[in-house]
C-alpha cells in the first residue's frame, strides 16, 4: 500500500517506522509548521495544493501524524476521497495485526471501538444532516446501527477485560503467597525488552525490530539467582498514546505497574534526543501508577556503541532519573545482566540467613521442598547429613525458624546477610 503523510512537525521519522511496519510505503510528505486549521488540520491553500497533487499520485489513504478532531477527519476524507488515517488510528492498525491471543485480541478491539466512537457520532451527524458519508462506514443506515452495536459491544468486552483483570490478581497474590518475586519489563516500543527476557531466562520470546511485535505478556521463570523470580514482558509504550488506548490495556499493564521491581529499558545506542524524549514518556505512563516502586533504568544495546559512548550516555541518563539507579546492559554479550541479578536479589529481601545441619530423613527432604516456597535454599550432604544455607526475608524468619526447629535442624549460624558471622551467600549458577 502506499500513503502520503501530513505532518506538523518534522520529524516524521516515528510515524514512517509504524507505517512500514503495517508495509505501506510514504511516497509523498507534507509538512506545515502551524497550528492545526479547526476544520482542515492544514490551511485551506495547502489543503487544495495536496489536493491537486493526490489525483496524480493516487495513493490508498491519507497518513495524518497527528491526533484528529472528528470534524477534521470527515472533513478530509470527504475533501480526499480516500482512507484518512491519524496517529492513532495507524497504531491501532498495528495492534490488530499483532494481536493473537484471547485477550489482546479483546483489548485491542475495545480501543478501536473507544477511538471509533467519536468519529461516528461525527458521520452521523453529518449524515443526518444529509451529507454523505464517506469512508468510515458503508452509509447513514449502517453508520448510525453501528454506532448503537458499538455501545453495546464495548460494555461486553469491559466485563470480560474485568474479569480478567480480576483473574490477574489473584494469580499475583497466589505468586507472592508461593515465594515467588515479580520482575516486569518495561520501556519504548522496541527498546529491547523481549531481547533481554530472552538473556535472563534463557527463553525464546519473538525478537522483532518491527515496532509492538508483543502485546500479551509473556512469563517466564529468571535464570541465574536464587529463588523463584518470574519476568514478565509486554507491550511497549509509545508517545502520545492516548488515554483510551492505555486504559483499554490496563489489565495488561498490570502486569508492570504491581510488580516488585520494574526494569525500565531504553535503547542506548539511539542519539540523545531519542532516549531523552522515550524515557520521558515512558515514566510519565509509569510514575502515576508506581510512585516509588522499585524501578531499575536499564540501558539495552550497548554492545552496538563505543565505551565512550556509553558512559556519556549512561552519564545523561542518571541526569534524567536521579535518583534511580541506571545500568547498562547487552543482551547479545550478557553485559550487566550479573547486576540485574544482583538488583532482584536485593528487591527479594532475602537477608536473613540460617546455616544448619539435618539429618538425612523424609522430613528433611520434605522440609527443603517446603523452604524453597518462601527462600533461597543450597544444600548439599556431608558427613552423613545435609548441610544447607537458608536465606529468608525477615518476615519471614521466626516461621523459617520453627519449621528447622520442629524438624530437627541444628543451627549453626543465624545471621543477616552482610553482618560478620553471616553464612557465605551460595554461589549462583
Amino acid at each position: 500500500m502506499r500513503a502520503i503523510v501530513i505532518s506538523r512537525v518534522t520529524d516524521i521519522e516515528e510515524i514512517v517506522s509504524l507505517l512500514d511496519t503495517l508495509h505501506i510505503k510514504v511516497v509523498k510528505e507534507y509538512v506545515q509548521k502551524k497550528a492545526p486549521h479547526p476544520t482542515s488540520y492544514f490551511g485551506p491553500g495547502k489543503i487544495e495544493e495536496i489536493s491537486e497533487e493526490v489525483k496524480s499520485i493516487d495513493p490508498d489513504m491519507i497518513v495524518v501524524n497527528d491526533e484528529l478532531r472528528p470534524s477534521q477527519h470527515h472533513f478530509l476524507e470527504m475533501k480526499f476521497q480516500k482512507e484518512c488515517v491519524d496517529r492513532p488510528g495507524v497504531i491501532l492498525k498495528i495492534f490488530s495485526e499483532h494481536a493473537y491471543t484471547p485477550e489482546a485480541i479483546a483489548q485491542v478491539q475495545l480501543a478501536r471501538l473507544r477511538y471509533e466512537q467519536p468519529f461516528l457520532r461525527e458521520w452521523v451527524h453529518k449524515a443526518k444532516s444529509g451529507e454523505r458519508p464517506g469512508f468510515l462506514a458503508g452509509g447513514a443506515y449502517a453508520t448510525d446501527v453501528y454506532y448503537e452495536h458499538a455501545k453495546t459491544h464495548m460494555k461486553k468486552i469491559e466485563s470480560r477485560l474485568e474479569e480478567l483483570s480480576r483473574n490477574r490478581e489473584v494469580k499475583r497474590i497466589r505468586r507472592h503467597e508461593e515465594g515467588f518475586t515479580l520482575v516486569s519489563l518495561a520501556g519504548y516500543t522496541n527498546a529491547g525488552k523481549s531481547a533481554m527476557m530472552n538473556a535472563l531466562c534463557s527463553s525464546e520470546v519473538e525478537v522483532s525490530s518491527q515496532l509492538f511485535s508483543s502485546l500479551s505478556t509473556t512469563t517466564r521463570r529468571m535464570k541465574g539467582v536464587k529463588g523463584k523470580v518470574l519476568a514478565i514482558d509486554t507491550v511497549g509504550f509509545i508517545k502520545d498514546l492516548p488515554p483510551d488506548f492505555i486504559d483499554a490495556f490496563k489489565s495488561t499493564m498490570e502486569e508492570v505497574f504491581f510488580a516488585d521491581l520494574i526494569l525500565l529499558t531504553y535503547d542506548a545506542s539511539e542519539d540523545d534526543d531519542s532516549i531523552r524524549r522515550k524515557l520521558w514518556t515512558s515514566l510519565d505512563i509509569l510514575l502515576p501508577h508506581v510512585g516509588d516502586g522499585h524501578i531499575l533504568v536499564v540501558g539495552t544495546k550497548v554492545d552496538k556503541i563505543t565505551q565512550k559512548r556509553s558512559t556519556q550516555v549512561e552519564q545523561m541518563v542518571r541526569t534524567l532519573v536521579s535518583p534511580r539507579e541506571v545500568v547498562m546492559t547487552s543482551s547479545v554479550s550478557g553485559y550487566g545482566l550479573d547486576l540485574i541479578r544482583e538488583r532482584v536479589s536485593e528487591v527479594q529481601g532475602h537477608t536473613q540467613g540460617f546455616e544448619i545441619t539435618l539429618p538425612l530423613t523424609d522430613a528433611s527432604y520434605s522440609l527443603m521442598s517446603k523452604l524453597h516456597n518462601v527462600a533461597e535454599v543450597s544444600h548439599r550432604i556431608e558427613d552423613g547429613q545435609m548441610r544447607a544455607d537458608v536465606w529468608c526475608n525477615p518476615v519471614d524468619a521466626d516461621k523459617v525458624r520453627n519449621w528447622l526447629l520442629a524438624a530437627g535442624a541444628k543451627i549453626l549460624k543465624d545471621a543477616a546477610r552482610g553482618g560478620r558471622d553471616a553464612p557465605e551467600r551460595p554461589s549462583e549458577t
